[in-house]
Parts: C-alpha cells; sequence; structure tokens
C-alpha cells in the first residue's frame, strides 16, 4: 500500500507543482474526504432519532432534527461545488505547464489528474472513516482496518502488473506492434474487477463481525445501522480504489510514453475507453 501512496503522491506533485495550484487541489480533496465523515454523522443522528422515538426529550428531538436536514443539505452541496470547480483547478494547473508536448499528451494530463485527485481523497477518507469506526466501536474497528490493509495488498500486486502490462502496451505501439482495443480494455477492466471482488470478500467478513458484537450486545442498534451504511461506504471506496488504480496506471503509461519511447503517439480510439 505504501508504494501505491507514494506513486500517487508522486504525480500529485508533478501536476501540481507547489503554490495556488496545489493549494486549491489539496483543499479539494480535503473537502471530498470531509463529506463522507459528516454523512456518516448524520446517518448515525438520524438513527439514534428513529430508534429513541418518543422518548427523547422534544427540545433535543428539534435540534438533531435541524442538525440532521442542514448537514444533509450541506454535504450536497459541498460535493456539487467539489466536483465542479476542481474541472477549472485541473485546468489551469495543466495550461500552466509550459513543457507540454501535444494535445495527445494533454488529454491524458487531464485523465492522470482526475485519477490522482480521486485516489489522494479515497485514500483519507479511509484513513479518516476506519478511524471514526474505530471511535464508534473499536472491536469492529479494527476488524476493519485489517481488512483494509489485507484488500489493498492484494490491490497493490494486480497494481504492480497493471503499470507493467501498460507500459508493454505503450512499448508495442512504439514498435508498430500496437495491441487491440478489446486487449487493452479487458487487461484494465479484469484488474479492476478482480480487486474489486477482494474488496467485496472483505464487505462480507465485516458484516459479519458487526453480526456478531452486535448480538453480543457490545453495539447499540443506532450504530449497528450506521456501520453498516459506513461499512458500504468503505466497500465502494476499495472498490473505486481498484478502477481508479488501473486507468492511474494507464493514463501514467500513455502520458510519460513520449518521454520514454521517442516516437510514440497513443492510440485515439484508446483515450476515450
Amino acid at each position: 500500500m505504501i508504494f501505491i501512496v507514494q506513486q500517487v503522491l508522486k504525480t500529485f506533485a508533478l501536476l501540481f507543482p507547489k503554490g495556488k495550484h496545489r493549494n486549491q487541489a489539496l483543499l479539494l480533496a480535503f473537502i471530498a474526504t470531509i463529506v463522507p465523515l459528516t454523512q456518516l454523522f448524520v446517518i448515525r443522528i438520524f438513527s439514534h432519532m428513529i430508534t429513541r422515538g418518543s422518548n427523547e426529550p422534544l427540545d433535543k428531538a428539534l435540534v438533531n432534527f435541524v442538525a440532521f436536514f442542514a448537514l444533509f443539505g450541506l454535504t450536497h452541496i459541498a460535493t456539487y461545488w467539489q466536483k465542479t470547480y476542481r474541472v477549472k483547478v485541473f485546468n489551469d494547473a495543466i495550461s500552466s505547464n509550459t513543457q507540454r508536448r501535444s494535445k495527445m499528451t494533454e488529454s491524458w494530463e487531464w485523465a492522470l489528474a482526475f485519477e490522482t485527485n480521486n485516489l489522494l481523497h479515497t485514500f483519507a477518507q479511509m484513513v479518516v472513516l476506519a478511524a471514526y469506526f474505530i471511535f464508534v466501536a473499536w472491536q469492529v474497528g479494527l476488524v476493519n482496518c485489517v481488512l483494509i490493509i489485507a484488500t489493498m495488498q492484494f490491490v497493490k500486486v494486480m497494481f504492480h502488473k497493471q503499470i507493467a502490462t501498460q507500459e508493454g502496451f505503450a512499448l508495442a505501439q512504439k514498435k508498430n506492434q500496437p495491441a487491440t482495443a478489446f486487449a487493452k480494455v479487458r487487461a484494465r477492466i479484469r484488474s479492476a474487477e478482480i480487486g474489486i471482488l477482494i474488496a467485496n470478500a472483505a464487505f462480507i467478513v465485516s458484516l459479519g463481525a458487526l453480526l456478531v458484537f452486535s448480538y453480543l450486545g457490545q453495539i447499540t442498534a443506532a450504530d449497528a445501522v450506521m456501520l453498516f451504511l459506513g461499512f458500504r461506504m468503505q466497500n465502494n471506496n476499495l472498490g473505486q480504489t481498484s478502477g481508479s488504480l488501473m486507468r492511474f496506471a494507464r493514463a501514467k503509461a500513455l502520458s510519460e510514453a513520449p518521454q520514454k519511447y521517442k516516437g510514440i503517439k497513443p492510440d485515439d480510439d484508446e483515450e476515450m475507453i
């Protein structure tokens, strides 16, 4: 997992040099990281409101009611702003690159910027959510941490293979022996789906642990509902990380291809797949 983080951070530093562009990109990643945690907090408020019902004092119920809808609305507004404003940030950062080689390379830099940003805040989300799960129920939270580490180790293996595969495609292109679009897409999607399968297996184990500790009475019903939804969110993050890493490997290999292999020009068809 350390290797993956190093690759993402290295690419982030190249795409967003120190200064305004990097600060803006970090702000966007921070917002994308905080939103899921806020959503889980909202879910927890809602779960406690439902389970307590009329037993909760009216003044506290009103506070929770207002907090629930206010945070619910703010998270959606923040998500919309983050996803739309990042296009401008990426454009400014890529346009400021005075060493751009061609429009084709620029298109792959755009793809690389999106995947780097996605991976950066997804990694941060994993850490934040894992810490939150430990805070809510440390037993299940620790099980979740072990499963995340194990899953990412498997994904790292697939990522290593995908980098070698994509570099092989780039070299074959230079030798005028390009691989078919079918072979390129299949290699990337197969690796991504294997990672998703592993993430789903980890999700099932985490649910099993949640049920066990819930039956033992160590987790309240409201927290159990929140943790279930939180684990599902974590599973989505792991699945998205797998797919994003394979696209990251493709974009990185093809954005660097003109430097590594002189005269190479990536396929137009592959760019949009």
